[in-house]
């Protein structure tokens, strides 16, 4: 079916992205790109069958579980939240993103279709990982925001907790952070009616992107009316805004809503692993639960997981 197809989401990643900085291309959402004669990216059937057990529904866990079940693997997919999609579903709510929100659907339609026991509110912990049967455990268990020790933290909120509801915006809005995270998320907010200011200690905003796209991102965050200052280092944070210092002094940004995203950091895994590991199961360790990353990285390393199972 047409609709099943990894269509293009436009992301300029791994194709132009990685061919613009001499690299081999690559593609955020086929792990295949650039490795189709690679004997090491077949899904040829398992040579030795493996109950696994895939700890994560995010797009790395959703993309392990299909290629281990494509080799003939029994896989468990468990998930601690009620969806699959981990932090792909906040592409439910932006509506920047229908590409990648139709790609994370896409991995959602493909594991419904395979014979994955998926399940869902599933809390796995060092207790209770070996009481599933499995033979080996991929994590995929993702990344959280870092919260660092900035002055007043408490009187903010995680950028990406405004997407599921747990945070209401107010009108005006300082984003603290510019990487990717805050300036999407902030043009997002700017696109529905606030007004958000983004601070960012670097001299470029968005900085991890390159090429088109950050041109593009910028491009479209300055046609919105969003103010943007970089070099510029967040002091404190105040229950009504932001106290601010670049080249032109000390001065408070006001807010209704004070978010911050500044960084992500992986996810804890050590005392499932060494659980996993002491009771001899093999563990894989994928996706931003190795280093906070793109999709591409996340896809890729969980594709090369679902072929070493079994080997």
């Amino acid at each position: 079916r047409f609709e099943d197809i990894r269509k293009c989401v436009g992301c300029l990643h791994g194709c132009v992205g990685h061919i613009d900085n001499g690299l081999a291309g690559s593609c955020e959402l086929n792990p295949l790109v650039g490795h189709e004669s690679d004997p090491e990216y077949q899904t040829i059937p398992a040579e030795h069958p493996k109950k696994v057990m895939v700890v994560g529904a995010g797009p790395a866990g959703m993309q392990a579980a299909i290629t281990a079940c494509d080799r003939g693997q029994k896989v468990i997919l468990a998930e601690q939240g009620p969806h699959l999609g981990g932090l792909l579903r906040f592409t439910d709510v932006d509506t920047d993103k229908p590409d990648l929100m139709n790609f994370k659907n896409l991995l959602v339609r493909e594991v419904e279709r395979r014979d994955i026991d998926v399940r869902l509110n599933t809390v796995i912990t060092p207790e209770n990982i070996t009481s599933f049967g499995a033979d080996g455990v991929i994590f995929a268990t993702g990344s959280l925001p870092s919260c660092p020790p900035v002055p007043g933290i408490g009187h903010a909120h995680k950028a990406m907790d405004m997407y599921d509801g747990k945070v209401k915006p107010g009108h005006k809005i300082v984003m603290v952070g510019g990487g990717l995270v805050g300036c999407e998320a902030g043009l997002f907010l700017q696109k529905t009616g606030h007004e958000v200011t983004v601070v960012e200690l670097l001299g470029r905003l968005a900085n991890e992107s390159f090429g088109m796209y950050r041109e593009a991102l910028i491009w479209e965050m300055e046609k919105c009316g969003m103010a943007m200052l970089p070099k510029t280092r967040c002091l404190e944070i105040t229950p009504t805004g932001v106290k601010v210092e670049n080249a032109g002094g000390v001065q408070t940004l006001e807010a209704d809503t004070v978010l911050f995203a500044l960084g992500m950091k992986s996810v804890d895994i050590a005392p499932l692993k060494a659980a996993a590991e002491a009771a001899g199961l093999k563990t894989w360790v994928i996706g931003d639960a190795i280093q906070p990353g793109k999709v591409d990285q996340a896809t890729r390393s969980a594709y090369l997981a679902g072929i070493e199972v079994g080997r």
